[in-house]
């Protein structure tokens, strides 16, 4: 292996760029259902809370957004609510993602098809659902649950910039293997879809933190059979992927964690958080 940095470099740029417009996205939709933040204390609790996600368990990061949010006036159920829908609506785009550029895989044979069905019915219906979330909620646990107003609007917001994440990602794995395994060029759909599946994958277990072994051990069997590397490529594929990973989500989490506080101090105390 002799990886070619300036690729690694570029790949993970295209990474912090797809944040930048992921933050933006949830200010947004935010807005959207009633609150409002400044762009910097949109990204020092969306950074700030991507920390969360190391913790054993699924629904951390959800909480500290809220919390965080709860903190800088956001009522609670905007919050929380805000963080919900882009929770959904990043699956159901990431599973529309991995649909279309999965079906075009020789190997899965007519299963594409019901792959693609199946992630275009859940995007497509997504804007009918999400409305009616309060509804969903109360059926389930039989309790009466608050939430703001979803409107079509807000979902449009979460589709458009969640699909385009994952499709970002994907091209900056692709980016990665090729600064990595340089032995022969690789489909950018492939690469595509193998990181989306395997990153679904992490992100719906829920014990391990951030995906940790679920996400890995998708990504080496689903990369042989996607043509993008060999087993014992993807092995080692892997590896590099999940530190690569890692320090894209917690370098910036713990840098943006640093300036808010120390913005926090700086500021009179009539005009903290919380206060």
């Amino acid at each position: 292996m002799h990886p070619r940095w300036s690729l690694v470099a570029l790949a993970s740029l295209i990474v912090l760029l797809t944040y930048a417009m992921l933050i933006e996205s949830w200010r947004r939709v935010l807005a959207e259902m009633g609150g409002r933040l400044a762009p910097m204390r949109a990204a020092y609790i969306w950074l700030g809370s991507n920390l969360a996600r190391y913790v054993p368990g699924s629904l951390w990061q959800l909480g500290a957004m809220g919390l965080m949010s709860q903190r800088e006036g956001i009522a609670v159920p905007v919050a929380t609510g805000s963080a919900v829908v882009l929770t959904i609506v990043n699956v159901l785009t990431g599973l529309a993602v991995f649909a279309l550029t999965s079906s075009q895989t020789p190997q899965l044979g007519n299963k594409g098809t019901w792959f693609v069905v199946i992630g275009v019915a859940a995007l497509v219906l997504a804007p009918f659902i999400l409305p009616r979330l309060d509804r969903l909620v109360k059926s389930l646990t039989g309790r009466d649950v608050t939430l703001p107003r979803v409107g079509a609007r807000a979902v449009i917001i979460a589709g458009v910039s969640t699909t385009f994440a994952w499709l970002a990602y994907g091209v900056a794995f692709w980016v990665l293997t090729n600064a990595v395994l340089t032995d022969a060029p690789r489909s950018i759909v492939s690469s595509i879809a193998v990181y989306t599946g395997s990153y679904l994958l992490g992100l719906l277990a829920v014990a391990p933190p951030a995906g940790i072994g679920v996400a890995d051990g998708a990504l080496i069997l689903l990369a042989p059979q996607f043509g993008v590397a060999t087993v014992a490529e993807a092995s080692v594929l892997a590896v590099i992927v999940r530190i690569w990973r890692t320090v894209l989500e917690v370098l910036p989490g713990v840098i943006a964690l640093g300036v808010g506080t120390f913005t926090d101090r700086s500021r009179p105390v009539e005009e903290r958080p919380g206060s």
